[in-house]
């Protein structure tokens, strides 16, 4: 089974021409300066190579000599040859260059990371720039955070230190989204973040004081200039970098609750908001806010 492609061949040659310029200088009396691709790439032929007097030679190139399918003529009557990684028919009436296959297995193992990286850069864009549809985000807005809310939501703009433990998450964010304030929450003695599950499920006098859903305007971006003026108190001020992993939301609140019983919830959507206690920040489903809103006064 064959798993490299020819283009990479076609890419070794390209890259490593001048290893081959004896050759040059046998079949044409000069070496080559440099080798292209066709312009309209892996059609045939598929390099160019100039000479060191100016002319422009065309080149194919096969794994193997028998492997060549194309018209002749065009190589003939621009002077061209072939380059193949083994010439199985050493009658062919055109020029060949047989590639050292040792040559190219070591060009390939050093470059087989770039390759890789090249390859990958066309197939798998930035997941940003994948269309989905909207979602609704849960953060928890403890006490911590009522320091720098009002200025939040003053200028519309919500952020995250710059070290964040759900950073790549939070970089999701996209217009159109749905963002849920939540917090803090009240009722229960264990106010850190890793509030047993047992506790939290039972405690029926468990609520959130406050729950506020807001629009996201713009994106995910990165700006540290100066907005708030309260740092978290577990991290110092280098990590904290006024909190500049940003997105914009609208000023005009879609959702307003206050006293949310937690306490009354849904299993499920009891999970979320334990969770929310130690992650902060998590993705959450439409049917828990529907729940949300359902337990509010």
């Amino acid at each position: 089974m064959k798993w490299i492609d020819e283009k990479v061949l076609q890419k070794y040659f390209k890259e490593s021409f001048k290893q081959y310029n004896d050759w040059f200088q046998t079949e044409y009396n000069q070496k080559a300066t440099s080798v292209t691709y066709n312009p309209q790439f892996d059609k045939y032929p598929d390099v160019y190579a100039t000479l060191e007097d100016g002319r422009i030679i065309p080149i194919e190139v096969e794994w193997t000599t028998k492997k060549f399918d194309h018209d002749p003529t065009i190589l003939d009557q621009q002077d061209g040859a072939i380059a193949v990684l083994q010439n199985n028919n050493p009658l062919f009436s055109i020029r060949q260059l047989e590639l050292d296959e040792k040559k190219f297995k070591k060009w390939y193992l050093s470059n087989s990371e770039r390759i890789f990286e090249e390859s990958i850069k066309e197939i798998v864009v930035d997941p940003a720039k994948i269309k989905r549809p909207p979602k609704l985000w849960f953060y928890y807005s403890g006490i911590g955070f009522i320091k720098n809310k009002n200025l939040a939501f003053k200028n519309g703009i919500m952020g995250v230190p710059e070290v964040f433990r759900q950073l790549e998450r939070f970089k999701d964010i996209r217009k159109g989204d749905l963002f849920c304030f939540m917090g803090p929450f009240k009722g229960f003695d264990k106010t850190g973040g890793r509030a047993d599950f047992e506790k939290f499920r039972k405690n029926k006098k468990l609520y959130c004081e406050n729950l506020e859903v807001v629009k996201v305007t713009q994106s995910y971006f990165y700006d540290d200039s100066k907005l708030w003026e309260h740092n978290v108190d577990y991290l110092d001020e280098s990590k904290v970098k006024n909190y500049p992993h940003r997105f914009k939301f609208s000023k005009d609140l879609v959702i307003d609750l206050k006293n949310v019983k937690i306490g009354s919830l849904s299993l499920p959507t009891k999970r979320i908001m334990q969770k929310l206690l130690n992650s902060i920040f998590w993705d959450g489903k439409p049917e828990q806010l529907i729940e949300l809103v359902s337990r509010s006064k």
